[in-house]
């Protein structure tokens, strides 16, 4: 299996040492998730790429959000407050672009209740500047198109880690879509596609380019390296609870994949302290880390 041109395979494979970074959904501990405020703490930080989440809207749009709904990242409950959309949740496939693009994607990150993911939760509220926190207060924040944020990664002479969510779509359709993105913003050699949806594993990757695509899965089942590589994948990402229950067979899966060629990627390392679970990672040899805090996960 012969080498592609592509920036994120070969950093990956090329390591040497402590396992590279990827800043999960940018600087997740400074900044709103998935936004470019982020993503650019995150390079500041000296990450070796950004994981963002990708997902089409009502129109086809394809904007970088995680959830299914826009409630917990923005302030859709206020600003379309009595739509008949909140029922189900105001899902993202339920809105258009033009209504997304209006949403405050900052102000949430701040609350003082501590929300999921928010700078209460990661602990980091009373360390961000009264600046930095005007600035995320100001509504200027957006959630950013597939698109916007790729140019942003090229901008920056950087690489990123696109997940497709699952959703209700054709796969190969979507996937066409998502890498019909990447080449318009020349960037198809900086981009690792990923995703637990086998189906969009497998279109992602029967589609010709210098992009590569790694398999998403909680465990690490029996043949799963067998697997990832029949569906075309180049790389494994795993949950962290994926190892750790049995020494003797996290060092064969580690083996196997050596012998394969497949990077061991693993998700989502925050304990970045002195015997803690990225030291742990460290010492096994996976490839990388990616954690909601690239600033403390840059440790030697």
């Amino acid at each position: 299996m012969g080498r592609p041109a592509n920036r994120v395979l070969n950093g990956l494979l090329d390591r040497v040492g402590l396992p590279l970074l990827i800043a999960h959904r940018g600087d997740s501990f400074h900044a709103p998730e998935n936004t470019l405020e982020a993503a650019r703490l995150a390079h500041q930080a000296g990450a070796f790429a950004w994981e963002l989440d990708v997902q089409p809207t009502r129109d086809g749009t394809l904007v970088v959000v995680h959830d299914d709904s826009l409630t917990r990242t923005t302030d859709v409950a206020v600003g379309y407050q009595g739509d008949p959309r909140g029922k189900p949740g105001f899902l993202v496939r339920d809105f258009d672009w033009s209504e997304i693009a209006s949403l405050d994607a900052g102000s949430w990150f701040l609350d003082p209740a501590g929300g999921p993911r928010s700078a209460r939760a990661f602990s980091t509220l009373e360390s961000l500047s009264p600046s930095w926190r005007s600035e995320l207060a100001s509504g200027r924040v957006r959630i950013p198109t597939l698109a916007i944020a790729l140019e942003l990664t090229r901008q920056l002479d950087w690489l990123v880690n696109v997940e497709i969510k699952a959703c209700d779509c054709n796969p190969e359709t979507l996937a066409a879509q998502i890498l019909a993105e990447v080449v318009h913003a020349d960037m198809a050699d900086r981009v690792l596609i990923s995703s637990f949806d086998h189906a969009l594993v497998a279109a992602s990757a029967a589609i010709p380019g210098d992009h590569v695509v790694g398999l998403l899965s909680e465990t690490a089942e029996p043949g799963i390296v067998d697997h990832a590589l029949a569906l075309g994948a180049r790389t494994l990402n795993l949950g962290v609870e994926a190892l750790g229950k049995s020494p003797d067979r996290d060092q064969a899966l580690l083996a196997d994949l050596a012998v394969r060629g497949l990077p061991l990627l693993i998700y989502t390392v925050n304990d970045h302290g002195p015997g803690g679970m990225a030291d742990h990672l460290r010492e096994l040899g996976v490839s990388a880390l990616f954690t909601d805090d690239p600033r403390r996960g840059g440790r030697p």
